[in-house]
């Protein structure tokens, strides 16, 4: 069967993971042609990245979860049901990470006082102000080739190499830890109780044109099923067969 998958963080250290995950996305497509007509998406995605990681400690909360996932997996050690050589290799993974954390400078601090950038990014804040017949740097540095622009966008994104490889490995554990249960939403709608749970994953069979509405918080949440392609939003009032992943 063909499924849609929606994910809903319950927590907000996890709803800034997403955003992030999402953003670092945006640019590795965007980081590929970097063009005098997109350029707005590579740019606005790295400020915006920017901006949040400002705003929180992205640091120390990759850390700390890691260091907790690192506890579990020195828990199944020596266990006779467990591959003790993929485990081996996942921790030595995990360790690193944690290594490049501890010991690295601020995410993308190289970034922030880049000229060019700079100047983009003090105009992104005008309506219209990055356009680049206003920022001579930026007119030039589109008129380069496009093999040159490629390199220096990929050369930014390296200063972020450290975030994206705890990013992905934090959020590869935190959705691969548990399994899809399918389940039955009477009228469309499903109220849970749970244990202190940081995310939902919710699969949909792809051909209802549904989506799922999701709100609460760590102990309880709540999924109502919507009509998708209406004007106005209307709930389903038919049950549905869905899947549900509860993340710790």
């Amino acid at each position: 069967m063909a499924w849609k998958t929606y994910e809903h963080p319950l927590e907000e250290r996890v709803r800034v993971y997403l955003r992030i995950e999402a953003l670092l996305d945006q640019l590795e497509l965007a980081a590929e042609q970097v063009t005098p007509v997109n350029y707005p998406l590579f740019f606005g995605g790295l400020f915006n990245l920017l901006d949040l990681l400002d705003r929180t400690d992205t640091r120390a909360d990759l850390i700390k979860d890691l260091e907790r996932r690192e506890a579990k997996l020195l828990a199944f050690f020596n266990h006779p049901d467990v591959d003790q050589r993929r485990l081996q290799e996942i921790h030595q993974d995990v360790r690193g990470i944690l290594q490049a954390l501890c010991e690295g400078r601020k995410f993308g601090y190289a970034l922030r006082d880049h000229r060019l950038l700079g100047n983009i990014r003090q105009r992104m804040g005008i309506m219209g102000g990055q356009c680049h017949n206003e920022l001579p740097d930026l007119q030039y540095w589109l008129q380069t080739s496009a093999a040159d622009r490629r390199h220096d966008a990929h050369t930014w994104l390296e200063q972020l190499s450290v975030l994206r490889d705890a990013l992905a490995m934090e959020m590869t554990m935190l959705r691969e830890q548990t399994n899809f249960t399918p389940l039955v939403a009477e009228n469309g709608n499903w109220l849970g109780n749970e244990e202190k749970l940081s995310m939902l994953r919710v699969r949909v069979p792809a051909e209802l044109a549904i989506y799922p509405l999701i709100s609460g918080h760590r102990q309880r949440y709540n999924i109502r099923f919507m009509h998708a392609g209406t004007s106005e939003r209307a709930a389903y009032q038919e049950a549905v067969n869905f899947e549900l992943a509860r993340c710790l």
